[in-house]
């Protein structure tokens, strides 16, 4: 079964590319304009994602789900359901089914349920992870004064691998055993 892994935002998608329980493929989209309103950059990306759906032709598609509440605030909910929306349109047009999976339950499942409240720590050690399990090199990058840089980073892409890992009976917390 060929599946994708996803984590979506209105400035990047990480997406990875899954025949069963091996990684294929992977990478990020970013808008091929600069200067977009939200909505148009989430568009130009749902345009790019059709064509890695094209090109692979998934049967699943397995989304971090939008949270109930936002520290950010409600306008970052009312933008990651206008994603997650976008989205469901692309997946029925393809005949992708769709299944949503909280954050912190993937990360519990994957083994990365590290305590730390702040999201830096936690993209960290979502990088490290994918980079441990699957043998990558995603990039961590940090700014000159040792702060992390999310911008600069791979996290986008190390999160939809572990989405969709995370489901998968191999590389949930504990059953992974090696190389």
């Amino acid at each position: 079964m060929i599946a994708i892994g996803l984590d979506l935002s209105t400035s990047c998608f990480g997406w990875s590319i899954w025949d069963d329980d091996k990684l294929m493929d992977y990478g990020k989209l970013k808008p091929l304009v600069d200067n977009l309103e939200w909505r148009e950059r989430v568009e130009d990306m749902i345009v790019q994602l059709h064509d890695i759906m094209k090109k692979y032709k998934p049967v699943e598609a397995y989304v971090e789900d939008v949270p109930l509440f936002a520290s950010k605030g409600k306008n970052i909910l009312v933008q990651l359901g206008f994603v997650q929306g976008s989205l469901d349109g692309l997946c029925v047009s393809h005949k992708v089914h769709m299944n949503f999976i909280a954050v912190g339950t993937w990360r519990k499942n994957i083994g990365i349920s590290t305590g730390e409240k702040d999201r830096d720590s936690k993209k960290i050690a979502s990088l490290e992870k994918a980079n441990e399990l699957f043998g990558l090199n995603l990039n961590i990058a940090y700014t000159r004064t040792g702060k992390y840089c999310s911008e600069r980073s791979d996290d986008d892409i190390s999160d939809s691998i572990l989405v969709y890992a995370s489901t998968r009976d191999k590389y949930k917390s504990g059953k992974y055993f090696g190389r």
